[in-house]
């Protein structure tokens, strides 16, 4: 064979033994998405795909989203069916039947979600209903006897109702919350004001 006319030279010194030509003059090519991560497109999105998964996320800008915030305070939990149970407790018995069936009915009545229990002292002995807003931190009596209102500096204990256990245990707070169900004013508040004595 002769020589290569030097036209052609160029073109063969460029072709490597399997005849095509030089692999270094192309572009890259992604790697498959199950190897590696790679990114397209410009500053605005990239989509990376997971070596674990395989699967493409969006990837937006944080400064870019102006809507409304999503966050939702999320509502208080009504009490309603613990402290009907806890009625069942501290009332039980035909002696306290009248007495529990007009609680009842007030709570019925009422469309409020979190409900107390007043408590004479530590022995647990019921004295009223209220009803607890805790939005506007209001409690105020649907039945029984104790303050129309009671505020937190009248505050002394706090319990909590366990339904298995039928029992309530105190819970060590000096703050009104949704998981307490019953309270007790301080002692002083129950004394009775006596009359004036009348000279003879």
């Amino acid at each position: 064979l002769g020589a290569a006319p030097p036209g052609l030279r160029g073109s063969q010194a460029s072709l490597d033994e399997s005849g095509r030509g030089d692999e270094s003059r192309r572009a890259p090519s992604p790697p498959p998405c199950g190897e590696a991560s790679w990114q397209r497109g410009g500053s605005d999105a990239s989509e990376t795909a997971s070596a674990g998964s395989g699967s493409l996320q969006l990837l937006l800008p944080l400064g870019d989203y102006t809507g409304p915030k999503l966050f939702v305070k999320p509502a208080a939990k009504s009490n309603r069916g613990i402290v009907l149970n806890a009625l069942n407790t501290v009332l039980a018995g035909q002696v306290n039947a009248d007495t529990k069936r007009r609680v009842l009915e007030e709570m019925g009545v009422s469309d409020s979600k979190h409900f107390l229990i007043l408590f004479r002292d530590a022995g647990c002995q019921f004295r009223g209903l209220y009803s607890y807003q805790p939005e506007r931190e209001e409690v105020g009596r649907l039945f029984g006897v104790g303050p129309r209102t009671v505020t937190a500096p009248m505050m002394d204990l706090f319990f909590k109702y366990n339904s298995g256990a039928k029992s309530f245990s105190r819970i060590h707070t000096k703050h009104l919350t949704v998981t307490i169900d019953a309270f007790t004013i301080h002692n002083s508040l129950w004394a009775a004001k006596r009359a004036p004595r009348k000279d003879s």
